[in-house]
C-alpha cells in the first residue's frame, strides 16, 4: 500500500481564529504549521527545511504578508509563496505575481478546493 505524504504548509495570520480555522479545514489533507507574524514565519522556515508552501495573510502588524513573500523569495527561490486576503489585488500584489515573487493569490473567505489544488500541483 502506497503511503501519501502530506504536503507541509506554513500558514501565517496574526488573527488566532483564522489560524485555527485554516488548520482544522486542512488537517486531513495537509500538515499545517502556524505562525502569527512574518518574523515568526521566517524563523520557522529557517528551522524546518521541509515546508513546501507558505500561505500568508496580507495585512498584519509589522511586516505585511507581501513583505514576508519578498524576503522568503530571496532565501527560498523554489518555495511556493501565496497570499490570502479579503482585499482586491493591489498594484503591488499584481507586480509580485507578474515577477513570480508571488505564486498565487487567494481571496477570503478561502475556497478549500482551490487552495488544495494550488498546494498539491
Amino acid at each position: 500500500m502506497e503511503v501519501l505524504l502530506k504536503k507541509k504548509v506554513l500558514y501565517v495570520d496574526d488573527e488566532y481564529p483564522n489560524r485555527i480555522t485554516f488548520q482544522i479545514t486542512y488537517r486531513s489533507d495537509l500538515e499545517v504549521v502556524l505562525a502569527q507574524s512574518a518574523d515568526e514565519a521566517l524563523q520557522i522556515l529557517q528551522d524546518h527545511n521541509d515546508i513546501e508552501v507558505v500561505i500568508s495573510d496580507l495585512r498584519m502588524p509589522g511586516k505585511s504578508g507581501l513583505d514576508l513573500v519578498k524576503e522568503a523569495r530571496d532565501i527560498y527561490p523554489d518555495m511556493k509563496l501565496c497570499l490570502l486576503t479579503g482585499f482586491e489585488i493591489t498594484p503591488e500584489i499584481r507586480e509580485a505575481l507578474d515577477s513570480n515573487t508571488l505564486n498565487h493569490y487567494f481571496r477570503k473567505p478561502f475556497d478549500r478546493s482551490e487552495i488544495l489544488n494550488v498546494v498539491n500541483n
